[in-house]
């Protein structure tokens, strides 16, 4: 979600409701709000609150925003109605990978300081109570805590395959190329936008951070495979997924 807000207002200069509204989240009419190299809607989609004050000034309906951007999927899909739907746009990446580098992020998060000074390894980590459990399954089948079942799979797999545009980070040219597709920006193509993209994509992210990968086969490796079994049959499937969209973006997406 960071990485993908981020180049889209960033680089491609997209208008967006997201979080980045928070500090001007107030009055009763939607305005654009330019800073920090990009264009946001005074609105909050960070919590159910600022997500249905933006439901009731009507942001899904306002021409003025190109994007939305929300870690509540269910509560920011009540922003839209049958005369203004949008395309969820989702990028992906392998679990264990994902799992990773949210251990290195929590080390150097100051906010998780107490409870990391225990945990110098993965292999730790990926015992303790901080990590992740399919995240990604939870999240699409609004199922945020309790035990998982293959009715929750099912859910989220259907999420994707009929609401879901699909990016993966392995295949970032080809991710950028749909979404500059999706959003018609091939015209405003331009250095400027290239290098901040380049950036973003490929030696700047957000949450980036340099660590040694875990080995298939190894005691982390398998212990965060059993705690993300089925964030990882999902992957497969938006992989599966992916490569089945590339027709869409041979002439465009139509609507059905």
């Amino acid at each position: 979600k960071e990485l993908g807000g981020r180049i889209a207002s960033h680089c491609l200069g997209l208008t967006m409701a997201s979080e980045a509204g928070k500090g001007d989240a107030r009055g009763d009419s939607l305005q654009v709000v330019e800073g920090d190299r990009m264009k946001y809607v005074n609105v909050d989609m960070s919590n159910p609150a600022g997500i249905e004050r933006a439901k009731e000034l009507g942001v899904g309906g306002w021409n003025e925003v190109d994007l939305v951007s929300s870690s509540y999927l269910y509560d920011g899909a009540g922003i839209f109605d049958p005369d203004h739907k949008g395309y969820m746009i989702a990028m992906f990446r392998h679990p264990i990978e994902r799992a990773v580098s949210l251990f290195y992020n929590l080390r150097s998060n100051k906010a998780y300081a107490e409870q990391m000074v225990t945990l110098s390894t993965v292999e730790q980590y990926s015992r303790s109570s901080l990590v992740e459990n399919n995240w990604m399954t939870r999240f699409l089948s609004n199922s945020l805590s309790g035990e998982l079942t293959p009715e929750h799979e099912a859910i989220a797999k259907e999420v994707l395959r009929t609401k879901c545009i699909i990016g993966l980070l392995q295949e970032k040219a080809e991710s950028m190329r749909r979404l500059e597709m999706l959003f018609d920006l091939k015209a405003e193509k331009s250095q400027r936008r290239y290098d901040c993209q380049e950036k973003l994509w490929y030696w700047d992210w957000p949450g980036k951070n340099r660590h040694e990968p875990v080995s298939e086969g190894s005691e982390a490796w398998n212990r965060l495979y059993e705690q993300n079994s089925f964030d990882i049959r999902l992957y497969e499937y938006a992989r599966e997924l992916f490569k089945a969209q590339g027709k869409l973006f041979q002439t465009g997406i139509t609507e059905e």
